[in-house]
């Protein structure tokens, strides 16, 4: 394997992947008249659908998502203007804010749930069901790894740089 070669770049190919996802996303929602759901609105909206019998806070979709504090705020702040979602603060907890679908917000995550589901077959045409088990279970060994790894990174212990560039 070429080092310098993108093909072998992990991250350079899945970056472009879900870039090529989101595309896909926004044009199959665009010609079905959905302009204003971004690909990650889509993702949160499903989530709350899915989680509509839990209390979910924005340090939930946080952590789902593993995106930071201030980002998510600007997303659900952007979601609450388009009306799908609803922030109401917690009884017990001012600082938190219950998140919930609003009938908008419903009526989009089933059109969300056929277009994903519609996109995800034909993305996967041609891929035996043994390969996408084999690409599930080295995606998440590579999820694993990456958070063991940002885990180290984090870490008191910066060992790790010497790994990168050896004295």
């Amino acid at each position: 394997m070429d080092g310098g070669n993108c093909k072998f770049h992990m991250g350079h190919r899945i970056r472009k992947l879900d870039n090529m996802l989101k595309r896909n996303m926004q044009l199959a929602l665009s010609r079905q008249g959905v302009d204003e759901v971004t690909a990650m609105n889509g993702f949160i909206i499903q989530y709350l659908h899915h989680h509509a019998d839990q209390i979910i806070y924005q340090r939930d979709i946080e952590r789902e998502f593993r995106i930071g504090r201030s980002a998510v705020t600007n997303i659900l702040t952007r979601m609450e203007e388009n009306g799908f979602i609803h922030r109401e603060t917690d009884g017990s907890d001012a600082r938190l804010k219950r998140l919930t679908l609003t009938d908008k917000g419903e009526e989009q995550s089933q059109l969300l749930h056929d277009t994903i589901e519609w996109l995800n077959r034909r993305q996967l045409e041609g891929i035996s069901a043994e390969e996408q088990e084999h690409f599930f279970a080295i995606l998440e060994k590579i999820e694993g790894n990456a958070g063991r790894l940002a885990a180290r990174i984090l870490g008191e212990d910066d060992s790790w740089t010497r790994e990168i560039r050896p004295k």
